[in-house]
């Protein structure tokens, strides 16, 4: 049995006991069977990703808009694209950790592990926030079920970093402040990295109000990345290389004489034909 497929079984087990009548004794009983398990049960070594990159990351131009609203400091961000089958928060550490051994599975068992053996620090710090702990933890033993503040504290200190929580400023109340701040790991733990995660929808504004009475809610999370300096978005939200001056035709003998020699990162001559590769940009013409 493989490690994904290990979490997998221990989370189907964590589901059933949420079903009993008694769940949290239940579950409170599994978390100590499974803490015993020492093969799975090492420390993540978790060094996320930071800055946006093309050749594999996607960009959510519906969290895009929704980082619009968000506020001003982050909006340099780019949110990225995961998938939204509720176990979106766990996608995104995933995806920042770039790790294919890692699962939504064992992400959301370790985070039931956190919340359990610290669930009186995490109750008295959150449940005026985020409701009663015993009922949270019940709901996150079931597989793609919506996360929420709950998970991400206690990401923090699965993971051993800052998790900066970051909330569109849509129908803002008073009590949605929380939903932009900085979480930290429990003491005495201490963060390595910070990252940031975006509440998100899956749909555009305009019609989650449509299907919801007017209002507006996250159902999606996604991770936001800083963009590479070599990089810059158009105005269709399509990525463009920034730094570079694409040519489609050069006819001149002269363009290519004023480059300089550092400036050529390869150079293949043969068959009548001369190509360049001129800071990532294939030029092509023929030779006299």
């Amino acid at each position: 049995m493989t490690r994904s497929q290990k979490f997998g079984r221990l989370l189907q087990i964590l589901e059933r006991c949420s079903e009993s009548t008694v769940y949290h004794d239940e579950i409170v009983n599994a978390v100590q069977r499974i803490r015993r398990i020492e093969s799975i049960m090492s420390p993540l070594e978790f060094r996320p990703y930071g800055v946006f990159d093309d050749r594999i990351h996607v960009v959510d131009l519906i969290a895009k808009e929704y980082l619009e609203k968000a506020s001003a400091d982050v909006q340099h961000l780019i949110p990225v694209d995961v998938d939204a089958d509720g176990n979106g928060l766990y996608h995104s550490i995933i995806l920042l950790m770039n790790d294919s051994t890692l699962t939504a599975s064992e992400l959301r068992v370790r985070t039931i592990i956190e919340l359990v053996i610290n669930e009186a620090f995490y109750s008295n710090m959150y449940t005026h926030r985020a409701g009663r702990i015993d009922i949270a933890i019940k709901a996150i033993c079931k597989n793609r079920t919506y996360s929420g503040l709950y998970e991400i504290c206690a990401l923090c200190s699965v993971l051993k970093c800052n998790i900066r929580s970051v909330y569109p400023e849509i129908d803002f109340r008073a009590g949605m402040a929380v939903m932009n701040s900085i979480y930290i790991p429990i003491p005495p733990i201490v963060a390595n990295y910070e990252v940031a995660i975006l509440w998100s929808n899956v749909w555009k504004e305009m019609h989650v109000r449509a299907a919801n009475n007017n209002l507006w809610g996250p159902n999606h999370f996604v991770p936001l990345l800083a963009p590479n300096q070599q990089y810059g978005f158009d105005h269709n939200n399509q990525l463009l290389l920034s730094n570079v001056k694409r040519k489609a035709n050069i006819g001149k003998d002269a363009e290519f004489q004023a480059l300089q020699p550092y400036d050529l990162e390869n150079e293949i001559q043969g068959g009548g034909r001369f190509t360049i590769l001129f800071r990532g940009v294939l030029c092509v013409r023929n030779s006299a």
